[in-house]
């Protein structure tokens, strides 16, 4: 099978035209004498200076992370420290809610361990005298120390400062 051109007007005739370029351009490139280098460009490109090579680069890790071993656990810091909540008068249990019993409220009390128990006025609650179970809230009492309309559902806290709070003749 011969060899035969592409037709005459054919795109794909632009290989064979620009075959004897690539072979005139070769045969210069070969025609030329040695190693021809070629600038890089800048101000040592200019003046024909080559510089030093550059040091490598070196990363310095902070300091931190030089001193400590990876392999030994980081200390955890100590939460600062806050000062400690007041005491709860209650010992952990919280006035529920009230409950109508005829003409008489009771008022309905759990306990921290979670038992649930009912409480009318005057009885006592931790030390404390149950004065009154109003609709928003109880009254309580211990000697001179009060814990006036504690709303429902809440922890108390007592009105009078710790240093204050000295246990009197009538809680004993």
């Amino acid at each position: 099978m011969p060899f035969t051109p592409p037709p005459g007007g054919s795109p794909a005739r632009l290989p064979f035209l620009l075959l004897p370029l690539l072979v005139a351009a070769a045969g210069v490139q070969l025609a030329l004498p040695g190693h021809v280098d070629l600038a890089t460009g800048g101000l040592p490109a200019r003046i024909g200076v080559t510089l030093p090579p550059e040091p490598p680069l070196v990363v310095l890790p902070p300091a931190i992370l030089i001193a400590h071993d990876p392999f030994v656990p980081v200390a955890v810091r100590a939460p600062e420290a806050r000062p400690a909540p007041p005491p709860d008068p209650l010992g952990g249990a919280v006035i529920a809610g009230v409950v109508q019993e005829g003409r008489r409220r009771v008022g309905v009390v759990q306990r921290a361990d979670g038992m649930v128990r009912h409480l009318a006025v005057g009885d006592r609650l931790a030390g404390w005298r149950i004065d009154a179970l109003t609709p928003g809230g109880a009254d309580l009492s211990r000697g001179r120390h009060r814990i006036i309309a504690l709303p429902y559902g809440t922890h108390p806290v007592p009105s009078l400062p710790p240093h204050a709070a000295k246990p009197t003749a009538d809680d004993q």
